[in-house]
């Protein structure tokens, strides 16, 4: 059975990771194409060399961007492994990754958003090890500067700086002004540099339309799309399920997994009001989405009574990713 397989933790089950990932992109390697961009929105600063490496050639976006998803995903489960908010070793929240993020068949080609998920997990990871440390300076200043560097890629990662402060004022039961001052400083010496450099090379007009494109163009994934809309209504089922089972297991889990899940709500919180209110957010917002809804789900699937609507659950998804890529 596909759920207890990926729920047992054998060594070999990690190269699960890179298999998995490479067989559901096998049809976007046969025949590969670009992410349609809009205006300006891969010229953000930190991922024109990207770009500019790229160039025109759709099979090396192709890479780039399954490589990320790979990082990706051995990421995710290295914090579990870490800070254990599911009491189990298990590579599901990374093949539960993989599988959520290439249901969406444009991603298959890469985009800053991928980079910016990176600096997003790195984010959450030094804001999560401020758990039970008397000290959290650095943690503090660290988490602004890896938020900040990732905001350079993609930018509408900017509006999760509240979760900079959130995220501290949950993990620590006393957080004073000076780890607020860290964060937010942290956060923008990158920006500073970014801004300087314009500045200095005379891109300042280039950069205020890149900015401004980044956050008013309008865009539309789901709108007249109904095999996507069908497969982000079971993603919803599926976390609405897993919402209510973690609630009911609120009480009998430690106090540092109950303090990681509230962290992790404000980012999919956030990420949720950025599909609602920002015309500029497309598609690419599920790759952010998806880091806190492996570990939900992932949970459910574990702890659910009745195992057998986890598999079945998993073969759906599986199933519905597969029939998206011939779609």
């Amino acid at each position: 059975m596909l759920l207890r397989t990926l729920k047992s933790n054998q060594t070999f089950h990690f190269l699960l990771i890179p298999v998995i990932a490479a067989a559901l992109w096998f049809k976007s390697f046969m025949n590969p194409v670009l992410f349609p961009f809009y205006s300006d929105e891969d010229m953000m600063l930190l991922y024109q060399p990207i770009n500019a490496l790229i160039g025109k050639s759709t099979i090396v976006s192709n890479i780039f961007a399954l490589l990320f998803i790979i990082l990706l995903a051995f990421l995710i489960l290295k914090l579990n492994v870490q800070y254990t908010f599911i009491r189990v070793r298990t590579v599901l929240p990374s093949i539960l990754f993989i599988l959520i993020t290439s249901g969406l068949h444009e991603l298959h080609a890469m985009h800053p958003v991928y980079p910016a998920a990176l600096f997003l997990i790195l984010t959450v990871d030094r804001i999560f090890n401020a758990y039970d440390k008397e000290v959290i300076h650095s943690n503090a200043f660290e988490a602004g500067i890896f938020l900040a560097i990732g905001s350079l890629f993609y930018l509408n990662l900017v509006f999760f700086f509240p979760f900079l402060w959130i995220g501290l004022i949950i993990l620590k039961q006393k957080v004073n002004w000076r780890e607020f001052i860290l964060t937010t400083l942290g956060f923008i010496f990158p920006w500073l540099a970014a801004l300087t450099y314009y500045a200095a090379t005379g891109q300042t007009d280039e950069l205020m339309v890149t900015l401004k494109s980044n956050l008013s163009l309008h865009q539309s994934f789901l709108k007249g799309n109904l095999p996507i809309q069908i497969y982000m209504g079971f993603l919803v089922l599926l976390t609405l399920l897993a919402s209510f089972l973690i609630l009911s297991q609120y009480d009998g889990k430690k106090i540092s997994s109950r303090k990681y899940f509230k962290a992790f709500f404000w980012i999919f919180l956030i990420s949720c009001v950025l599909i609602a209110a920002n015309p500029a957010v497309s598609q690419e917002i599920i790759i952010l989405l998806a880091i806190p809804l492996t570990y939900l789900i992932s949970n459910y699937l574990i702890y659910m009574k009745r195992q057998i609507w986890g598999e079945i659950f998993l073969y759906i998804l599986t199933a519905g990713v597969i029939y998206l890529q011939f779609v």
